[in-house]
């Protein structure tokens, strides 16, 4: 592009507002004015004022309120189509940019449980390869509460979790499957060592409200058996669970590697189920960008050493 086409096109967009753009995105991307609030950290307010500005400018209502989300028109379509393409190319141009300094430095993004499953072996194996890197492992992110919105924003290289996350921008590959038991206390006066569906009619549970394992399709199942009883505790988080298993009555659902890894420090005994349960999965997602990175092949080929 000559000086004289880039000048151009300048002026005629003067005035505008580029910031705009990334609002946009983020509206479009979570159809949502006060989840875009979040991620950015403004104001409802201040986003309602960014998308009347860009109504203004685009003579077009982009967002349609349907329900408790917002539906795209057809302009709004369009115009994410070029600038998911542009937004892309200045990422990678940045990140190649800053590529020396970063190359061997990886951020990895992970609740509790696919944290102590999985990362001890691939340090493990980082050691035992002597692959030169420096690892930073991020339990939260402020005002971020699932792995996409973190890559989104480059706030880390890869996420371990137990969900998979779909976009034109990320990739996620199945990891491992971790089967699903159910523990109960050493000395629950009810429960031998077997725990059959009418047992559970008569039994409460302690439940996973999100968070760090996503069971929320095995809770259904199993609530389905525990009829009209409700759990009588839930956290986001399963070694709470086991302490509250632990002390009381409860039964708990929980991967069977937590199960043998600290069922007998928690004096928790596991029960034989007469009926199936599904398994949580653990996925790996990352930035398809981060793909121009070799060294973070590298690292990307260690960990699929753990399938």
């Amino acid at each position: 592009m000559s000086d004289i086409t880039f000048f151009t096109r300048v002026d005629k967009i003067k005035g505008f507002d580029l910031n705009l753009l990334l609002t946009f995105e983020v509206i479009f991307i979570h159809q949502s004015v006060s989840r875009a609030a979040t991620l950015l950290r403004v104001s409802p307010s201040a986003v309602s004022q960014s998308l009347t500005k860009l109504r203004h400018f685009f003579s077009d209502p982009l967002f349609i309120r349907a329900g408790r989300g917002l539906v795209a028109t057809t302009v709004a379509e369009n115009l994410h189509i070029q600038l998911s393409q542009g937004f892309e190319h200045i990422l990678k141009s940045l990140d190649k940019m800053g590529g020396k300094v970063t190359e061997n430095k990886f951020i990895i993004y992970s609740s509790t449980y696919p944290t102590i499953r999985l990362l001890p072996e691939i340090l493990a194996r980082i050691k035992k390869q002597d692959f030169k890197c420096e690892i930073n492992h991020l339990s939260t992110v402020k005002n971020l509460d699932n792995g996409e919105d973190i890559l989104i924003q480059r706030k880390a290289d890869l996420v371990i979790d137990t969900r998979p996350y779909y976009s034109s921008s990320i990739q996620t590959e199945h990891c491992l499957n971790d089967s699903i038991v159910a523990v109960c206390r050493e000395g629950h006066p009810r429960l031998g060592r077997r725990l059959s569906r009418e047992e559970m009619k008569q039994e409460s549970a302690t439940f996973v409200n999100g968070g760090e394992v996503d069971v929320i399709h095995t809770q259904h199942d199993v609530n389905d058996y525990f009829k009209s009883r409700h759990p009588s505790f839930s956290s986001r988080s399963v070694m709470v669970n086991l302490g509250i298993t632990e002390q009381t009555d409860l039964i708990s659902f929980i991967p069977e590697w937590v199960a043998r890894k600290f069922g007998k420090s928690f004096h928790l005994k596991i029960l034989e189920c007469d009926f199936p349960v599904d398994p949580v999965r653990l996925f790996i997602t990352y930035n398809k960008s981060s793909l121009d990175n070799p060294r973070f092949i590298d690292l990307l080929n260690i960990i699929r050493k753990n399938r």
